[in-house]
């Protein structure tokens, strides 16, 4: 337990030190730039997103999954599994810049968002998903943690208007070229490809199984990636600015449910391989910490994001106030649906939450590419969170025919409780920031207090985080 919690920290630190530095730079592009030029960097940034998980397609975690083996149980050997990154970056850069080409952009844009693109190629050689299956997390949150200081410090040092946007995705490259160096100098003493690839043959059988994986996660590439290139393309990139702001809160304050997943899930992986029974009570905790924890995240940001985006980014965004409490139902939910996902994955149910995100995954693309067409910037926003909720839903009911419990009761709830609080704070005339800290602080105290919040429960989370 001690290792798996020493594992945790390092994936959480280079999560928070990556996003974090990520962060630190957004602010400051959004204030040098202003919303249309942020919004350009954004939409860049999506691109690459979906460009990187095209060229990937779950071959990350087939990766670290098979280097987590001994040699002789390996299905797939190392340089295979690089070899076919490789093959399929080029492969997704050559369509993306096609693309990019007949689309009708402007000179700089197009220049911006091929820049992003260009960063694809570092990403072919990173060698992150090889020290993850070594479970060697101190050399990736080093990684990361250089990626992102080197980004954010020559963004800092050389960007001061809009007229220098084109070095944004210049210096994004640099920050990965980095990474991608340090990890390949540390690979050299690990000899990762000692044995050679077995021939063209084995790498359609290793797409197959690899593509599974890939689209497995295309819901979160739906929720995330999609809307800012979708408000780029339909409405303007001033929008998809002021959308980009609000989010960019949202990505940060989701590290919380980060933490969560990496300290608590790991846990139903091994109840669930010694006791099957244990495993459906440690559910029906996780369930109720998942919800409560959702909730009170959810109210603060909703009745401080007012304070929130005006301190982070500046007056000019305001607008993004609106989008942001809007979106902290997304918050809720997405804590909700880690405990549905990664237990699902956790108990060796692949192909449950296979069906689920793809189901939901393409509902939802296809509910924000109409909020986008036909809508306005609040209706993309409010179908995001919609979409979270489908998503949820196709989840929560695959995730019922493995466990039964009671689910519905500590939701309902819940949610009444947070509801009922927002309201009334959102009235009382005090700073946002003290009125969310308030707000949330007698959320816990009336959760713990009406027992949906267990004292075995708090036991429970300081069992495996403190000890």
């Amino acid at each position: 337990m001690a290792k798996l919690k020493e594992h945790a920290l390092w994936i959480i630190s280079g999560d928070i030190l990556g996003r974090g530095m990520s962060f630190l730079a957004s602010i400051y592009l959004a204030r040098v730039l202003g919303a249309e030029y942020y919004g350009l960097i954004l939409f860049g940034i999506s691109l690459l997103g979906y460009a990187n998980w095209f060229s990937d397609m779950g071959l990350y975690q087939i990766g670290s999954r098979e280097k987590a083996k001994p040699p002789e149980k390996r299905i797939y050997r190392i340089i295979e599994i690089f070899n076919l990154r490789l093959i399929l970056g080029v492969a997704v850069l050559m369509v993306s810049a096609l693309l990019l080409y007949v689309i009708d952009f402007d000179t700089e844009q197009k220049q911006v968002l091929l820049g992003f693109l260009i960063s694809l190629i570092p990403y072919m050689f990173l060698m992150e998903w090889f020290y993850a299956g070594k479970q060697d997390f101190g050399k990736i949150t080093l990684s990361k943690t250089i990626q992102g200081s080197v980004y954010l410090g020559l963004i800092v040092l050389m960007v001061h208007s809009s007229n220098e946007i084109h070095l944004a995705p210049l210096f994004y490259t640099s920050g990965i070229m980095l990474a991608t160096i340090i990890l390949g100098v540390f690979a050299i003493s690990d000899k990762p490809f000692s044995l050679p690839s077995r021939g063209s043959q084995i790498y359609p059988d290793l797409f197959k199984s690899s593509a599974v994986i890939g689209l497995g996660q295309l819901s979160s590439q739906v929720i995330q990636l999609l809307p800012p290139i979708l408000i780029g393309l339909f409405m303007t990139f001033e929008m998809a600015g002021v959308y980009g702001v609000a989010f960019k809160v949202v990505i940060l304050v989701m590290i919380i449910d980060r933490v969560f997943v990496q300290l608590l899930l790991p846990n139903l992986a091994s109840a669930w391989v010694s006791s099957k029974g244990e495993t459906n009570t440690k559910i029906q905790m996780t369930y109720r910490i998942a919800v409560c924890t959702g909730s009170v995240v959810a109210l603060f940001t909703a009745l401080s994001s007012e304070q929130l985006i005006t301190w982070l980014f500046g007056d000019a965004y305001m607008e993004s106030i609106y989008l942001l409490k809007i979106l902290s139902l997304f918050i809720g939910f997405t804590f909700i649906n880690s405990l549905f996902s990664f237990g699902l994955i956790a108990t060796n149910h692949d192909t449950e939450y296979f069906k689920a995100t793809v189901f939901g995954g393409s509902i939802s693309a296809v509910l924000l590419i109409l909020a986008s067409y036909l809508g306005n910037l609040t209706t993309v926003t409010v179908t995001v969170v919609i979409s979270e909720v489908i998503i949820t839903g196709f989840t929560y009911q695959q995730f019922m025919q493995v466990f039964r419990g009671r689910y519905l009761r500590p939701f309902s709830i819940v949610v009444t409780l947070t509801v009922t609080l927002y309201f009334i704070f959102e009235i009382i005339p005090i700073p946002a920031l003290v009125s969310g800290v308030i707000a949330s602080t007698i959320l816990v105290l009336a959760l713990i207090r009406i027992n949906v919040l267990t004292t075995d429960d708090i036991n429970w989370i300081k069992s495996k985080v403190l000890t």
